[in-house]
């Protein structure tokens, strides 16, 4: 998977497929942005489409968990408004398996995005070595 994979009409088409959201945020975050630990959000509009790339670098790789909450209660309400939806990507310097704080990371997006109304489409983890998806919440994976 990776970004050349992606649909020439992109700008129509709903980022709800697990693939292809690994394949915009594999566009979104570059190499250096992964090995620096960057935090990409893909602004949905209404239909799920994707309206507004944001790409947050400089964070520590071991960030803290209020620092995210902070940066997403800036960003979510304008979302939330307009009825859509985000797309999140965290970048790694190596290996894409989560550690506690990708996890900590995760629930606090799942939580903001629940408070703000706004529909979290996916949370991926991006290296060098590739992009994988964490588990959707709960209440939409059953």
């Amino acid at each position: 998977m990776s970004y050349h994979d992606l649909p020439r009409d992109l700008l129509s088409v709903p980022l709800t497929d697990t693939e292809l959201q690994g394949d915009v945020v594999d566009l979104v975050l570059g190499i250096e942005d992964c090995r620096s630990g960057a935090l990409a959000l893909m602004l949905c509009d209404e239909q799920d489409r994707g309206v507004q790339p944001v790409v947050l670098t400089d964070l520590p790789e071991l960030g803290a968990v209020e620092d995210l909450r902070q940066v997403l209660d800036l960003l979510l309400p304008l979302v939330g408004e307009r009825q859509g939806a985000v797309l999140v990507g965290r970048g790694r310097r190596r290996g894409l398996l989560p550690t506690d704080v990708d996890r900590a990371w995760h629930q606090a997006t799942i939580e903001s995005c629940a408070r703000h109304g706004v529909r979290l489409l996916g949370y991926h983890l991006a290296s060098p070595d590739g992009v994988a998806a964490l588990p959707a919440p709960l209440q939409e994976a059953s």
